[in-house]
């Protein structure tokens, strides 16, 4: 086995056969710890009452593996005879590598904590406003902390942060002003967020379109339309023009016309009136105003405007309270013997000197 003695840039065969070896060892040695961490580690953690155990277990499992490999990988490297810059180089490799699995744990422990403790704690709260902070939040500290381990990485590769973080300042005020939309949207978000204009699940209406908005984004709004589609409206076209928020709304308004025949006599028209005012003074689900008027000799009907509002308790309740309402007047109107009008037209026979007239009397509804 006299190959393995064999010099190759400085290292026998041999060697270089040992770093594949701690190569090999640092991934197997990951993958036990692996197993380890989820058969092991979880199933006592679970067992505690507290989720900040299960949150740092399953955050730290990826990093863990990250780490292993690399402190084995170094000590294959350093085994071979290197020069001082090699040397060098892989230390620094290295550290750039702890800080990476450092960064990893970072954002999965921030975002666990988000997806364990502060989201189910804002889905229980009454306000709406928290669920409407908390995504673009939970973006931004993510960039936050990219940020900063970046900043770090190549602060351990010796690059000079000041320099950089000048270059980056005044990179970032020629980009903020070569893209005044972006800047435009980030602040209408920042708007719409502190103004309360809408919150998460409110059914909005603006010029562009109409639906439920679902996300408040650093730079967009996403709205899940009445079709199960999802617009996503930059959040400085949102600003700038006028934004209808149905939920904001403390009652609905219902405005009818019902008709009546001619034949109805001025007594049964009292009468309709008041079946009609005395339905909705009865029903739990209307509120006031009320209004119920004579209004209109129309073409082929006595007109009642009929102007009420319903509790806003949903859709469906507004659905129901209308069709309870509609069903006791048709009820009420078929018991005072009270013709409800349809659109006819009355024809006039004569006959004068052999030749036949008609004479049209109303207008039929087209």
């Amino acid at each position: 086995m006299d190959y393995l003695n064999f010099m190759l840039f400085g290292n026998t065969i041999f060697e270089y056969v040992m770093l594949i070896v701690y190569i090999f060892l640092g991934v197997i040695a990951g993958k036990v710890l692996k197993i380890l961490i989820e058969k092991y580690a979880k199933k006592l953690v679970g067992k505690t009452k507290t989720v900040w155990d299960d949150v740092v277990i399953d955050a730290v499992k990826l990093p863990l593996m990250i780490v292993v490999f690399a402190i084995f990988f170094r000590y294959g490297m350093l085994s071979l005879n290197l020069t001082p810059n090699l040397i060098t180089l892989v230390n620094e490799s290295v550290n750039v590598v702890y800080i990476l699995a450092l960064l990893i744990f970072t954002l999965k422990f921030v975002d666990d904590v988000f997806i364990y403790w502060i989201i189910p704690r804002a889905e229980k709260s009454e306000s709406k406003l928290d669920d409407q902070i908390i995504p673009p939040v939970r973006k931004l500290l993510k960039i936050f902390i990219v940020i900063g381990g970046i900043l770090l990485m190549l602060a351990n590769l010796q690059v000079d942060i000041s320099a950089l973080l000048a270059g980056i300042c005044i990179g970032g005020l020629a980009v903020a002003l070569a893209s005044q939309d972006t800047l435009e949207n980030f602040l209408g978000g920042l708007i719409i967020i502190s103004d309360k204009t809408f919150l998460i699940h409110d059914w909005i209406k603006w010029g562009g379109g109409e639906g439920v908005v679902e996300e408040v984004g650093i730079r967009s709004t996403k709205v899940r339309t009445f079709g199960d589609t999802i617009i996503t409206v930059p959040n400085g076209d949102l600003v700038k023009t006028e934004v209808e928020n149905y939920s904001a709304r403390r009652k609905r308004q219902v405005k009818t016309t019902i008709g009546v025949t001619y034949s109805t006599t001025p007594e049964k028209m009292v009468k309709a009136k008041e079946i009609i005012k005395d339905i909705l003074d009865e029903h739990h689900g209307v509120v006031d105003p009320i209004r119920v008027s004579f209004t209109e000799f129309g073409n082929f009907s006595l007109n009642i405007r009929v102007e009420y509002f319903v509790r806003e308790f949903g859709f469906d309740y507004f659905l129901t309270t209308v069709d309870e309402v509609n069903t006791k007047i048709m009820t009420k109107f078929r018991d005072a013997g009270i013709d409800f009008a349809f659109p006819t037209q009355t024809l006039h026979l004569t006959n004068d000197d052999d030749a036949l007239n008609v004479n049209f009397i109303g207008e039929r509804e087209q």
